[in-house]
């Protein structure tokens, strides 16, 4: 792990994933991890105490990363940090808990003010896979760049809103006809990931 890695935080008894941001390392001690904007916390703030588990992932070279660890305390003054205990273990999450679901969903990813149209070939709790014509990504350098966010917006079947998340590019893959996209999930509104996760839960039935 490096300073300025994003992380993606998820803070025990809750679901949310939460984005943040590594600004130190005491090794074999402590990570220091920025707090999180309030408007991004909810109704987790509550949850930061001493002692606490929280659960971290990060993408390092278009593999997801994660470890297990505690709260060691919180500041508030002269900066909001989070300070966590640095982890015993790291795990490879491409070994992939989750269940991917093939499927067929038309979808946009957002870049800037742009929607580019494509589809949703696979997907689960952690990511999805994007596929889009070459044609139409000719002027977006964005969305062939490892690790760079991107919205992604689709809608499920009997589920009348549609879902914009924000997710990280794991991998790009280009041919002649189409671009295959691997995306990992970081930011997913609490009302969002229910009604999604309830969505998985049913097709993986």
């Amino acid at each position: 792990m490096e300073i300025g890695t994003i992380l993606q935080i998820q803070i025990s008894g809750t679901n949310a994933r939460i984005k943040s941001e590594l600004i130190g390392i005491e090794k074999k001690k402590y990570l220091i991890i920025k707090m999180p904007p309030v408007k991004a916390l909810g109704n987790t703030l509550n949850t930061f105490y001493k002692g606490n588990d929280i659960v971290i992932r990060y993408l390092y070279k278009g593999t997801v990363f994660g470890f297990q660890t505690q709260i060691v305390n919180t500041i508030f003054d002269p900066a909001k940090l989070i300070f966590v205990k640095y982890p015993k273990k790291f795990e490879n999450y491409e070994l992939r808990n989750n269940k991917r679901i093939d499927c067929y969903l038309p979808a946009g990813i957002k870049i800037s003010d742009n929607t580019i149209e494509g589809r949703i070939t696979d997907i689960s709790r952690e990511g999805c896979q994007f596929i889009v014509e070459t044609s139409k990504i000719i002027n977006s350098v964005k969305i062939l760049q490892i690790e760079a966010e991107i919205g992604v917006c689709f809608q499920l079947p009997g589920v009348e809103k549609e879902f914009i998340i924000t997710a990280q590019q794991k991998n790009v893959k280009r041919d002649r006809n189409n671009v295959n996209i691997g995306l990992w999930f970081i930011n997913m509104d609490a009302d969002v990931q229910a009604k999604f996760y309830g969505f998985l839960s049913q097709a993986e039935v």
